[in-house]
């Protein structure tokens, strides 16, 4: 088994190389390799080697109180359903570009108290900031005795006077990962055409070596907002951190209310044209734009190559305007919001928050031959769902993208049939069993793959047959599937390792209607019922007469 595990792991080293990512991270910032988990231990050695450079001492580690939940990201309720030629943008990096330009570090913190009494008794919110009530000149430093001020939306104000030491190491940070990519790029073109087979060993090497200094660089700027809000950080600052999330959802909000306003007056019609937004992105519905600008439905090709150009030509250079006057307005150390166009779907399904698909024809610029199916929070991603499931689910995805509601119907028909043929172990669902041995003596409220263990490990005691199959034991990796009631194991569940024991003779009970309405039929009717399409035939009054 030692030979095995290690083949794997080389394995996937070689696909992942997440070693590799691990130990240019921890020779990146002088760390231990185990630290390199840590954002704490990882930033805290970043910031010390940052400022003895400068002979600059840093403060000694204090005991902090566990903080009370501060505000996150912004996620708008989307716009449920159906919705044609779907536009995402997304902001780059956007906790440290927010970092960098309210220039929130340590150092450059102001108490209220020592600000202009005009600031200081401001209400300052995100609805404030976002709908321009404030009165935010004494800020400048044409009218503030010390030094120029900058105000985030959870009313706290930090100095602009000289570029903080947080703020600077991840522009630095950042510029080195904007120059490896670049060199990414550069080496993977170079890549594609070179036919020495030296040359491409030497090139394939160099990829490998950029994306893993670009990666190391990306997950460093990520976890630092996440050191902030920790409380064994040395620099830990609860006002610091809110200033951040808070700065975020002012900024999605932002361009969520300039882009409708800007959209209303250009297609003279008031809607809410962004479908949904969540942290860093917003998603457009420019099925009207569509619609006015072509006199007959375009090809798809048409479609999407003038929504690439109007993304570009107009909808980024009025995306950078609006932020520059956000920048402007509470006189931001620097203007660092870059929203860029991510997506163009020529359909997209929204269920919930965060539960979407996207019939993708171009990412970033990338033009597909064949349309890409982009899913988040549906159950086709879901680990807790049968593989079998899984794929079957994505495969009715594209159907639904891509064709009717007889074709979806069909299909389910057709897999129905399959899935009532396929053996336990491939249709039940795939769990952990923790807490197993806190449910053994217990009848009530015991979750339901658990159940499904202890009815297992009774039936191996009461049939003799613990020599010849192992036992469940806790934190195994399990599945449970339904069973029909009454049965001779005496419960509507069971739960396997690998497979059902014969021994049981419980093959004639599995609930396979149950088991298919739970792990298919159940996830795909939760895009079907915003689409108004159904899962199968249904008989009318009209057809019963036919």
């Amino acid at each position: 088994y030692n030979i095995k595990d290690v083949e794997l792991v080389e394995r996937l080293e070689d696909k992942l190389k997440l070693i590799e990512l691990c130990l240019t991270m921890a020779y990146d910032a002088k760390v231990n390799y185990v630290d390199v988990f840590s954002p704490v231990k990882f930033w805290d050695t970043l910031i010390f080697n940052h400022l003895w450079k400068k002979q600059i001492v840093i403060p000694p580690k204090k005991v902090h109180k566990k903080p009370d939940q501060y505000a996150g990201g912004y996620v708008k309720d989307p716009q449920i359903g159906l919705h044609e030629w779907v536009v995402s943008f997304d902001l780059n990096s956007l906790y440290p570009h927010l970092i960098m330009q309210y220039n929130i570090s340590p150092e450059t913190i102001i108490d209220r108290k020592n600000v202009d009494p005009e600031l200081c008794g401001l209400t300052v919110n995100v609805d404030s900031l976002l709908n321009q009530e404030l009165d935010l000149s004494p800020l400048k430093h044409d009218q503030w005795p010390s030094e120029p001020l900058t105000v985030t939306p959870n009313g706290q104000f930090f100095s602009t006077k000289k570029q903080g030491f947080l703020p600077e190491l991840m522009q630095k940070m950042y510029n080195d990962r904007v120059t490896y990519k670049k060199k990414l790029m550069e080496s993977r073109q170079a890549l594609e055409t070179e036919q020495n087979s030296d040359e491409k060993m030497r090139l394939k090497r160099e990829v490998a070596t950029y994306h893993n200094i670009q990666m190391a660089k990306k997950i460093a700027l990520n976890s630092a907002y996440g050191a902030l809000g920790n409380e064994y950080f040395r620099y830990f600052d609860i006002r610091q951190a809110e200033a951040v999330t808070l700065s975020g959802q002012l900024a999605i909000r932002w361009i969520e209310q300039a882009m409708n306003e800007w959209l209303i007056k250009l297609l003279q019609h008031r809607a809410d044209y962004v479908i949904a937004a969540d942290t860093d992105s917003i998603y457009l519905n420019l099925k009207p734009l569509v619609e006015k600008s072509f006199k007959t439905p375009p090809t798809y090709e048409k479609a999407i190559s003038f929504l690439d150009k109007v993304c570009q030509t107009k909808f980024e250079p009025f995306i950078d305007n609006s932020y520059k006057q956000l920048a402007e307005y509470v006189n931001a150390f620097a203007q660092k919001m870059t929203m860029k166009r991510e997506v163009i779907a020529d359909k997209g399904i929204w269920t919930s928050k965060k539960r979407y698909i996207l019939n993708v024809y171009d990412s970033e610029g990338l033009r597909y031959l064949e349309p890409q199916i982009k899913v988040m929070g549906i159950e086709a991603v879901k680990s807790s769902t049968p593989e079998i499931c899984r794929s079957k689910i994505r495969e009715a995805l594209k159907l639904i993208m891509t064709k009717d509601e007889e074709s979806v119907i069909e299909f389910i028909e057709t897999f129905r049939q399959e899935f009532f043929q396929l053996p336990a172990e491939d249709i039940s669902f795939p769990r952990s069993c923790n807490n197993l041995n806190r449910y053994v003596n217990q009848e009530k409220s015991i979750p339901i793959h658990v159940k499904g263990a202890l009815v297992f490990n009774r039936l191996l005691k009461e049939k003799k047959l613990k020599k010849r199959y192992q036992v469940i034991r806790q934190s195994d990796k399990i599945k449970f599937v339904y069973l029909k009631t009454p049965n001779t194991a005496q419960s509507h569940v069971i739960a396997l390792l690998s497979r059902l024991p014969r021994e049981f003779k419980l093959d004639q009970y599995l609930d396979y209607e149950t088991q298919f309405a739970k792990a298919f039929v159940d996830p795909l009717n939760l895009i079907l019922q915003v689409i108004g399409w159904k899962t199968e035939q249904v008989g009318s009054l009209e057809g019963f007469f036919q």
